[in-house]
């Protein structure tokens, strides 16, 4: 079967074996370019790890600020389910929903793009590469900003919109793998935003365990989709709640969770301990070719971005 694969406003051809797994704005206001970027090697390959530079986000607690409530509703809004979608807007600014966040820049072709984030540290977010750097020329995106927890396109406060600053770890896209499994980045921001609105921990579970009981149809993707909420798009995040992971082809996590383009780089979550831990990262999707029906979307696995 030929299938496409899409991230980003980019797309490229692919094929896959899924026989298994068939079934189922846009405004950067800062002037700041993005300074000092450095792009570092595929993990995987160079044997580089965020522990080489003292983050240690496996067994970090994660940071849940004292004056911030913790909700296991996303929606604590007035809004409702639209259609037969299975997301719901994140109106809440409770833990650990505050901890996930916008990043929009300028691609170098100058248009405007729009991503999905995670808190991991105090003021160092994890996200999809391809958000920072374009997966084929290799050009940096500039006016890269995050905005934390953005509801109706407001965040708590407009001195908490943060600017991406140098770029710690993350793939080159060097070897062309489509989709790339080491699509992830870690950028820093300009101010500490984790200790305002909480910090995310991983999980490097199996894609196996992940894909069976109590996992299974017990997970929540979130993300800023370009087509979500339908009145204002992009401006509040979504969440698909009880969604599931179903396998692992070519090294990428497949998985069922409603997403759409701007819902790159958004957590897959779970609950570990009492904690909600991230244990994927969404990068993009797989469609047929010929009828553009969706057929899954891919991930991240956590294993590969911690060791």
């Amino acid at each position: 079967m030929h299938l496409f694969f899409s991230f980003g406003t980019a797309a490229f051809g692919l094929v896959l074996g899924l026989t298994s797994y068939l079934p189922e704005a846009l405004r950067p206001s800062s002037s700041l370019v993005a300074r000092e970027l450095t792009v570092g090697p595929i993990l995987a390959d160079a044997g580089s790890a965020p522990s080489e530079l003292g983050l240690d986000l496996e067994v970090s607690e994660p940071i849940i600020p004292a004056g911030l409530t913790i909700s296991s509703n996303p929606a604590e809004g007035s809004r409702a389910v639209i259609g037969e979608d299975k997301r719901v807007p994140v109106t809440s600014q409770a833990y650990p929903w505050s901890a996930v966040g916008r990043i929009s820049g300028l691609a170098a072709d100058g248009s405007a793009y729009i991503c999905t984030g995670s808190l991991v540290a105090e003021d160092i977010v994890l996200t999809s590469a391809h958000c920072i750097i374009d997966s084929e020329t290799g050009e940096l995106a500039r006016n890269i900003q995050f905005k934390p927890n953005l509801i109706d396109g407001q965040v708590a406060s407009p001195d908490d919109i943060a600017n991406v600053e140098p770029l710690l770890l993350g793939t080159d896209f060097a070897d062309g793998r489509k989709p790339n499994p080491d699509d992830w980045a870690l950028v820093t921001l300009d101010q500490p935003l984790g200790q305002k609105y909480g910090t995310l921990g991983m999980a490097p579970l199996s894609t196996e365990a992940l894909a069976e009981q109590p996992f299974a149809e017990n997970l929540v993707m979130m993300g800023y989709s370009g087509d979500f909420p339908v009145y204002n798009p992009g401006e509040t995040a979504s969440a698909h709640v009880g969604c599931s992971i179903v396998g692992e082809e070519q090294e990428v996590v497949l998985h069922l969770c409603d997403t759409y383009g701007g819902s790159s780089g958004g957590p897959i979550l779970t609950l570990m301990n009492d904690e909600i831990r991230i244990v994927a990262l969404n990068s993009g999707e797989v469609t047929n070719s010929e009828t553009g029906e969706g057929l899954v979307n891919v991930a991240v696995k956590v294993p590969r971005i911690l060791n």
